[in-house]
């Protein structure tokens, strides 16, 4: 099981220092000239490779996954089998080092984990008693937790994102089940709205923003293959390509200029994925990239330099089991 959690745009590297001045009628020099772009689309896919970061110091599934600036942060999840956890770990990037911080200042799982600017939220989750309606925002410079307006329903295994400066929450389960809510956190008013819900009710998903749109594919109940597109600038939903592999429990992402959903585990929680299946908005197709070299499920996936991280995970079906890995997928340069 799994929170799809929002896929953050990553920091680009410093590029080189610029070359002392020459007179107009010089050739530009080599180290005067512009970066050239990153690869996208399917070409770029499929020659990205994986590799394997530092392990986590605490073997996690069932997190909240978000980056602030540099720092991907993993919150909350499954520990030793066990739900509920206030569970705060944190990777430098650039530093490529694990460290804690301030704990959760409650114990849950499947939460919705979004930064918006330095705060990083951590939105609803399951709790002892089920899903819950607690919003807390972290400041990172001060390593302090503070209440925000609760959800206005109770929600966990939902969609968080961040969309132009707002929080969304998609979908999920409630107290009643699967939902296909849709509410809007404005930081700014620290006030909750509702939008176009999600037109097949459903948790456990995979999100992320692309080019403007919202891109929400697989969940249960079942192994779902439904694809859906939020227009924020319309407030309206349509239907896209469905999912090759149907399955729940995925982290999504946007990568290479195409929204990718990636490992999860089946229906009948029997079997883990190791999939990785990307859209390309420009086709409205799927092709597959580079698999997981270890299958996981209930784990998020967030970009930073120019590189996707997947930390921690279930590498079995259910809540039994974790894993500390921290795999990596770098583009070709």
């Amino acid at each position: 099981m799994v929170v799809a959690v929002l896929a953050t745009a990553g920091c680009s590297a410093e590029g080189p220092s610029p070359s002392a001045p020459t007179p107009a009628t010089s050739a530009p020099s080599a180290s005067s000239a512009a970066p050239a772009p990153e690869p996208t689309g399917p070409a770029a896919l499929s020659a990205a490779g994986w590799s394997q970061g530092p392990p986590l110091p605490v073997a996690v599934s069932e997190v909240g996954v978000a980056l602030v600036g540099s720092q991907i942060h993993v919150l909350g999840g499954y520990v030793g089998g066990r739900p509920h956890s206030t569970t705060h770990l944190v990777y430098d990037v650039h530093r490529g080092v694990w460290s804690s911080a301030a704990p959760l200042p409650v114990a849950l799982d499947h939460v919705g984990t979004v930064a918006i600017g330095d705060t990083l939220y951590v939105v609803g989750g399951y709790g002892p008693g089920g899903p819950t309606t607690g919003v807390y925002a972290f400041d990172p410079a001060t390593q302090k937790w503070g209440e925000r307006a609760p959800l206005p329903e109770p929600r966990a295994a939902a969609v968080a994102l961040e969309v132009g400066g707002k929080l969304h929450l998609i979908g999920g389960r409630n107290a009643g089940g699967d939902t296909g809510r849709h509410d809007v956190y404005d930081p700014a008013t620290n006030v909750w709205s509702s939008a176009a819900p999600l037109p097949t009710p459903r948790d456990h998903a995979a999100g992320a923003e692309l080019d403007g749109l919202v891109h929400v594919a697989a969940g249960r109940p079942g192994g779902m293959t439904v694809h859906e597109v939020y227009d924020p600038s319309t407030d309206s939903w349509s239907t896209a390509a469905p999912l090759p592999t149907g399955r729940n429990s995925v982290a999504g992402a946007a990568f290479a200029g195409e929204f990718l959903v990636i490992g999860g585990e089946d229906g009948q929680e029997q079997q883990v994925y190791d999939q990785v299946e990307a859209y390309d908005p420009r086709t409205g197709s799927w092709t597959a990239a580079a698999a997981l070299p270890r299958a996981v499920q209930g784990t998020g996936a967030v970009v930073a330099d120019g590189r996707l991280f997947v930390p921690g995970g279930g590498p079995t079906a259910g809540g039994a089991h974790q894993t500390t890995l921290l795999q990596v997928l770098s583009l070709p340069r």
